[in-house]
């Protein structure tokens, strides 16, 4: 409930609205000599970047949103109430001309905070501010932004219609985040009077390279990072899409597979590894989704099987070299969708974001997509991926400061394919001394069953960034408990399910306890050429 604007103080005595607050909601538990003179701080935070600021008043939390408490399917996410005061910022910023960032800071109220600030990541093209009700239930500061794209996204405007300036590009590739968590600390600290003791930042997709973006170019932004399902490597994952798009249209652009052949293809990559894979995975999920090149064409003749409509035509082979590292000239550009991932609804996606965008720059909008060929590919890299991508294994001054990285992936994921993820982790081990080493400040979890928003994971579908992920990495940055297993499940039908660290799987003995064994590690791996570094 919005009690009072207090950007605009001159139109409600502070004074006579706390007396008002205190008879009709009994939530007022401070004086207002206390807080008026925080929202004074606040306001003064305002400068040449910061265009507006508004400051808010809330007896308690909107019923917007709903935070997922536990792993569990997303259709079983726990509402969150919050019934304490809490106060709401909102600001934009502009550090250029065509810029404008909305942003949104949620803070409790004194008494209640913990000291610490959370940002918090977006997803697909953003334009939208996310919930927060979640961190403010757990007392503690919280930090979104719209990543500048409210002007060219969200609001039910469809990405295909507008090209997106510049300015507005800088924001959403790695500028918005950055000045979002500057921004959102100076607030912290003008409301508490002290800045916060710890920041830590949670996000998925989008929101996950808006992660490791903040690590690998401002690692002084956050002490811990919880990245789930992450589109760092977003080069390879447009490549990806544009290769989806290629492999089930014919050349004038016809759709060639039906979502009941591709939900048909998912189905019998689960059913071809039933025998192999242990329990409680095997004939429900893939416990890995990693498939040599005969287990490929062993699930895809299972598949024709089923459906023998998959048989017809060059179908086989176009499906083949979805599941096979996608290879030209001699330079691996993306590694494999996993078996078990359903693909039907990405089929019309083109791009997910960037490359459709980079498209329509050099005039080729969707209606034109059957000419865009290896050569626009190689351009889009040089030109547009070093800004968007970030898979850097340079993680030097993030890991010297302490920071402490739990990052997921979703062995169902159609969107943010694993593979990538896989490998960006082995590059990492490489570079600081091998896994053991690694392991004690970046953990990656491999979650059977797990899609991407918007997909059909059989298990659960989204990001594990809920409070007991959030959790989980303050505990590890703050006391050094590592994180041995994420909690996940399926209450529906009763499977609960613990999950190692990679490379390690949680599977059930005869005896139904679990123990955890060693799966194979790596992938193969996207080539240098194709594997843009970041810049900014």
């Amino acid at each position: 409930m919005l009690v009072s604007n207090l950007s605009k103080g001159a139109e409600v005595k502070f004074s006579s609205l706390l007396l008002a607050i205190a008879v009709s909601c009994s939530v007022v538990a401070f004086a207002s000599d206390d807080l008026e003179p925080r929202f004074l701080r606040v306001r003064n935070v305002k400068d040449d970047v910061m265009t507006s600021i508004k400051v808010t008043f809330h007896a308690k939390a909107d019923d917007e949103g709903a935070d997922p408490l536990e792993m569990w399917r997303a259709e079983a996410k726990e509402n969150v109430k919050l019934k304490d005061a809490f106060v709401r910022v909102d600001f934009s910023l502009s550090p250029e001309k065509g810029s404008d960032i909305r942003c949104r800071a949620e803070l409790p109220l004194p008494e209640r905070w913990d000291g610490r600030m959370w940002g918090q990541g977006n997803s697909g093209r953003a334009g939208t501010i996310r919930a927060l009700v979640g961190y403010v239930v757990a007392g503690t500061a919280a930090v979104t932004t719209d990543l500048g794209t409210s002007s060219v996204a969200g609001r039910g405007v469809q990405i295909d219609d507008i090209t997106w300036p510049p300015a507005v590009l800088r924001d959403f590739h790695w500028r918005a985040t950055h000045l979002m968590t500057v921004y959102g600390k100076r607030i912290v600290e003008a409301f508490y009077g002290r800045p916060p003791s710890m920041a830590y930042f949670a996000g998925g997709s989008t929101g996950g390279r808006q992660a490791m973006s903040e690590a690998i170019r401002y690692p002084e932004d956050y002490d811990g990072l919880l990245v789930s399902l992450p589109d760092n490597n977003a080069a390879a994952n447009e490549i990806a899409a544009w290769h989806l798009w290629r492999q089930t249209h014919d050349a004038e652009g016809r759709l060639l597979f039906t979502t009941n052949e591709m939900r048909c293809l998912s189905d019998a990559a689960v059913a071809y590894r039933a025998k192999r894979d242990p329990r409680p995975y095997a004939g429900k999920v893939l416990a890995d989704a990693r498939f040599d090149e005969s287990e490929i064409d062993g699930f895809l003749g299972l598949a024709a099987k089923k459906m023998p409509s998959l048989a017809e035509g060059d179908k086989l082979q176009r499906l083949r070299s979805l599941y096979l590292p996608l290879v030209h000239d001699g330079k691996c550009y993306f590694n494999g969708y996993a078996p078990g991932s359903y693909l039907g609804r990405n089929m019309e996606w083109y791009g997910l974001v960037s490359l459709r965008q980079y498209m329509m720059e050099k005039g080729v909008p969707a209606a034109k997509w059957t000419d865009v060929g290896w050569s626009e590919i190689d351009a889009y890299l040089r030109e547009r991926a070093p800004e968007f991508n970030a898979c850097s294994p340079d993680l030097d001054a993030f890991k010297a400061r302490g920071g402490k990285i739990i990052m997921s992936l979703g062995w169902e994921d159609q969107t943010v394919p694993p593979n990538p993820i896989i490998d960006y982790y082995e590059r990492v081990c490489e570079r600081y001394d091998g896994i053991d080493a690694v392991k004690g400040w970046f953990r990656l979890f491999c979650i059977p069953g797990c899609a991407h928003g918007g997909g059909k994971g059989r298990i659960m579908t989204g990001t594990p960034s809920g409070g007991q992920a959030r959790r989980l990495l303050i505990a590890w940055r703050e006391k050094g408990i590592a994180p041995d297993v994420l909690q996940a499940g399926w209450k529906k039908k009763k499977l609960d399910m613990p999950i190692a660290a990679y490379p390690g799987i949680y599977v059930k003995d005869e005896s139904g306890k679990w123990r955890v064994e060693q799966t194979k590690r790596g992938v193969r791996k996207i080539d240098e050429p194709c594997l843009t570094r970041v810049s900014h």
